[in-house]
């Protein structure tokens, strides 16, 4: 009761989160709530559009750039160093077009827990001369989650060697919400002369994340999630030192230095983080994704994350007292914001959820996947788990089917 009374300020938002008052939402990690003033800002940009014609220009530029630090604030970025694209893809596209492939620094190293999208990005460097490392994550199956994840951080670090270009590593895994200690990687790339980028998708919003203190060289992400900043706003973060020494292919004249001269002559790249920013940006996406930054920005994410744990540990806790598989690690400090639960036969049970007003989401080999926000309740985490229940109670129940004869 105490962790929940502590939390009062933040369950006063719940109004602002539309989709909680029709029914139980549980997948923040998955796609986070919209908030209530993302119609009206969707409005406002609609609104000058209609109104003002092309001299929307003049709103639209300096709102883009306005939403790009609201995000960079939250994951510790000063401001003018990050900028928005449509995706991660997106955003790493032009990361690994400004990487020279055909040296012998040529190696893109990272482990096999990586995203599937980034993997198919980077194996696809090969075409130009790069030789991607993936390093296969910690087989054995006695080590309990929270090792297998520090020893598969040791074999990344082990495969990092002076002819490693760049490190894609993740901060929060996606299928089992496990937190990667990414210091050692960090450390060891930058002994070699190798740029970090970290993705931050599963934990920015969720988990406190200081981009200039891990000292990474990039960080992405995107907008879908615990930022309940909806689809179509990637960002990246790029240190000021990376930016200078980077000279992306995948360019458009958003990133040039002086995009409204548009000037027909080599490419001049703006200063710092914005040579990424390619072609016209999504304006409407920017709109949409400021109102969730900055309900998260207003919540504070040192908060978010004390809420979170207040939550997903005795949600955890509940599971396992219950008898299901968790697939999470079951130290907080070492996990996300979500947490991975296997009753078995977990896509049905995730459409018998849905049926009863429980959204969760499920992943192959890993089971449900259950992630409150600082907008959740702790009965909502205790109710989906005796809905759970009451789904398995009822398919046991089922006589088998016969054959007729």
């Amino acid at each position: 009761m105490a962790a929940v009374t502590a939390h009062e300020d933040l369950l006063r938002s719940r109004p602002d989160h539309p989709v909680l008052s029709r029914g139980t939402y549980l997948a923040s990690h998955t796609l986070g709530a919209m908030h209530r003033r993302t119609p009206d800002r969707l409005a406002e940009f609609t609104t000058l559009w209609a109104e003002r014609g092309v001299a929307s220009w003049s709103v639209w530029g300096p709102e883009v750039v306005r939403v790009a630090d609201l995000v960079g604030a939250i994951v510790g970025a000063p401001p003018g160093t990050t900028v928005l694209r449509q995706s991660v893809a997106d955003l790493l596209g032009a990361v690994a077009s400004a990487i020279d492939w055909s040296g012998p620094r040529n190696r893109v190293v990272y482990s096999d827990l990586e995203w599937p999208s980034s993997h198919y990005l980077w194996t696809e460097q090969a075409r130009h001369g790069a030789e991607v490392v993936v390093v296969p994550s910690e087989p054995d199956p006695s080590l309990p989650g929270e090792r297998a994840i520090e020893a598969s951080v040791g074999r990344l670090v082990a495969a990092i060697d002076e002819r490693t270009a760049i490190v894609p590593i993740s901060h929060v895994l996606f299928r089992t919400s496990a937190l990667v200690d990414v210091r050692p990687v960090v450390e060891r790339a930058h002994a070699v002369g190798a740029l970090v980028v970290l993705d931050a998708y599963q934990s920015a919003g969720v988990v406190p994340v200081d981009v200039v203190e891990l000292g990474v060289d990039a960080c992405v992400g995107g907008s879908v999630k615990w930022l309940c900043g909806g689809p179509g706003a990637g960002w990246m973060y790029v240190a000021p030192h990376a930016a200078e020494r980077l000279r992306p292919a995948a360019v458009g004249w958003w990133g040039h230095a002086r995009p409204f001269d548009f000037e027909f002559g080599p490419m001049e790249y703006a200063e710092g983080a914005m040579r990424f920013a390619g072609g016209t940006p999504g304006v409407p996406s920017a709109y949409a994704a400021g109102a969730g930054y900055e309900a998260v920005l207003a919540a504070g994410v040192g908060r978010i994350r004390e809420r979170s744990v207040s939550l997903t540990q005795p949600l955890l806790e509940d599971a396992l007292s219950r008898g299901f598989t968790v697939r999470s690690p079951r130290d907080p400090a070492r996990r996300g914001g979500a947490v991975a639960i296997d009753p078995g036969d977990a896509l049905h049970v995730r459409d018998e959820l849905l049926a009863r007003g429980f959204t969760v989401d499920a992943r192959p080999g890993v089971g449900l996947r259950i992630g409150p926000h600082f907008y959740n309740t702790a009965e909502e985490c205790a109710a989906v788990l005796d809905a759970v229940e009451e789904v398995l109670r009822e398919q046991r129940s089922r006589p088998s089917a016969t054959m007729a004869w």
